[in-house]
């Protein structure tokens, strides 16, 4: 989930508690709560910044120790503790059980923003180690896309609710937002089911298979299921009764690799796939030969075997005599190569020799001695 709507929810959950009882300590304190559930609920994503480094980096640590409920107790109370500095207070007995009460409830709800993080992102599809350090299984529930404005759209509305149209009912409004964005999230997840069926008739035979949200509306579903020799893909909108048109041919969708368009104007573009569920438009995506094959096998094995879900390989003769092999996850396979940062390139000589790989993906520093794809030897 984007960084700003995890924000949001943690601040709308610091809102939705009840008072202290202590209407003074409880003015001190509103400022306060509201921008602990802000960090708190904000910090995990702090992993993201020194990922920039390189693709290995960011699979190896993001959503890693700053997403688990294993290490939360810690960072929980390094926040609360942070907030409660220089906490105006009488000065007593009363003040200093006022200061235990703030301290106390200042960690609560930094623990609370932090877990709506977690939790948040376990929608998603990434994969969120939340064992971590006691496991580096990932879990994904595959229910909301990684920016869904719906959801993001139902917390605003509620902190504008409690924090400026009706202050003195506040909490309430609090309550009522944060319970509308979890039956937002049912939804979804009702949504994920139909769209997972759909995908167990459409290949019932699949090894593997996956829905994969998709952006702008909760009804479209990407469908992956791989059978061993290919993984097929389907776009569909659950919604959707009769086909926009068409469907769009095969190179269609292997255009968008080349394409140099920003997000925005791809996504227009991906409208025209998505298909009525009882009306399918199947894409394979596979690889042949054995350059494609050998350069799966080399994938899976790298950082790059540690994300995927559904790793697919194309080759691809150069002028130079070598041969590259492009491995990507089908999940992120419609992007452009600028907009998929974890394509993992191979550069083999015909011999079979593997002389390169590496994300070249310009969002990655350059590490020393990378050529112009971005590979290492």
């Amino acid at each position: 989930m984007d960084t700003l709507t995890h924000g949001l929810a943690g601040t709308l959950i610091a809102r939705a508690l009840p008072g202290t009882g202590d209407t003074k300590l409880d003015a001190r304190l509103g400022g306060r709560e509201a921008m602990a559930g802000f960090l708190a609920a904000m910090l995990p994503d702090a992993d993201a910044l020194p990922n920039f480094f390189s693709a290995e980096f960011y699979i190896e640590h993001h959503r890693h120790l700053t997403h688990s409920f294993v290490v939360l107790p810690l960072w929980a109370v390094a926040i609360g503790l942070l907030f409660s500095l220089r906490l105006p207070v009488p000065p007593g007995e009363a003040g200093a059980a006022a200061r235990r009460t703030a301290r106390g409830r200042l960690i609560l709800i930094s623990a609370l923003g932090l877990a709506s993080h977690i939790v948040l992102d376990w929608f998603t599809s990434w994969g969120t180690r939340f064992l971590a350090p006691l496991s580096e299984r990932a879990y994904a529930l595959d229910w909301l896309f990684i920016v869904d404005f719906f959801l993001a759209g139902l917390l605003l509305s509620g902190l504008l609710a409690a924090f400026l149209l009706f202050r003195r009912h506040g909490r309430v409004f609090a309550r009522i937002a944060l319970v509308a964005a979890s039956l937002y999230v049912g939804f979804c997840g009702l949504m994920h089911g139909r769209a997972l069926r759909v995908a167990e008739r459409l290949v019932p035979e699949a090894a593997v298979r996956a829905a994969i949200p998709q952006p702008l509306l909760p009804t479209r579903w990407l469908l992956l299921s791989e059978t061993g020799a290919h993984v097929r893909a389907d776009f569909i909108d659950l919604l959707a009764r009769t086909p926009a048109g068409p469907p769009p041919p095969p190179e269609a969708l292997a255009a968008f690799h080349a394409s140099r368009e920003s997000l925005l104007p791809l996504l227009g573009r991906l409208d025209a796939f998505y298909r009525p569920a009882g009306d399918p438009a199947p894409y394979f995506l596979e690889g042949e030969g054995s350059f494609a094959a050998q350069g799966l096998a080399d994938a899976e094995a790298s950082a790059f075997g540690r994300f995927a879900r559904f790793p697919v390989a194309q080759a691809a003769a150069e002028r130079d005599g070598s041969v590259v092999v492009t491995v990507r996850d089908a999940r992120f396979a419609h992007l452009a190569d600028g907009l998929d940062p974890f394509a993992y390139v191979l550069r083999y000589s015909l011999d079979g020799r593997l002389r390169a790989s590496g994300f070249p993906s310009s969002r990655w520093m350059r590490p020393p001695g990378a050529n112009g794809l971005g590979l290492t030897r």
